[in-house]
């Protein structure tokens, strides 16, 4: 395989990682193939996030119907054509269960990647989203397996807010996993912060609620 990188794993991940922490924003695009991969690094953009959706149309399918291991292949030859960082749609991790999210999330790394998302739906029509607790073993599987590795692995944790509320919740628990609490949210991390991680779950739950609530009443009209 054609290698045009100069920079290391290590060296783009600690670039993107600082992209994050800067005060200005960033935006990161999404190119489909190696050629709009070079073409957008061309451009000046300072990092790529692959496109599960772009990726499987350009191979002429829906997005979904794309393996973890075309997926992989797919993300270690965009992470050879270029030093920008790139970030990858994960999607559900292409597995159910909290062992094997853990090991795509180990997968990714080894592909090059420096960092990746993991969502709360199914892919399942029928039961789109995950359980609540289930999402959170999944999120923590997650980010076990990314503070494992060693750089900053740059995980993001998506959640359908729209389509349930308790899916706000899954990114109150997964931003506590993310920043390395394994045990739970940050706010629960001591006895005096107890009730005000209550209060604060409370809130996103709520808020959550709020938004489901407006997004039906939207669909509603839209549909009426």
């Amino acid at each position: 395989m054609l290698n045009n990188t100069t920079l290391s794993q290590t060296e783009k991940a600690e670039k993107f990682k600082s992209l994050h922490e800067r005060e200005s924003a960033f935006v990161i695009p999404n190119p489909w193939d190696l050629g709009s991969a070079r073409l957008l690094a061309g451009l000046g953009f300072e990092a790529l996030a692959t496109t599960s959706a772009g990726f499987a149309n350009s191979l002429g399918r829906l997005d979904g119907e794309v393996s973890l291991d075309e997926v992989i292949a797919h993300c270690r030859s965009l992470c050879a054509a270029t030093d920008l960082p790139i970030s990858a749609d994960l999607e559900n991790c292409f597995a159910d269960e909290p062992e094997k999210v853990a090991a795509t999330v180990l997968a990714a790394a080894q592909a090059g990647l420096i960092g990746g998302s993991i969502e709360d739906y199914t892919g399942d029509p029928l039961n789109p989203i995950y359980e609540f607790a289930l999402a959170v073993e999944r999120v923590h599987a997650a980010a076990e397996a990314a503070h494992s590795l060693d750089f900053p692995f740059t995980l993001t944790a998506r959640a359908r807010i729209c389509s349930m509320a308790e899916s706000t919740l899954t990114i109150q628990f997964a931003a506590s996993s993310i920043r390395g609490s394994r045990g739970g949210c940050p706010l629960c991390a001591s006895p005096q912060n107890a009730r005000r991680s209550s209060i604060g779950h409370e809130r996103i739950k709520k808020a959550g609620q709020r938004s489901c609530a407006v997004y039906k009443r939207r669909n509603s009209s839209a549909t009426g």
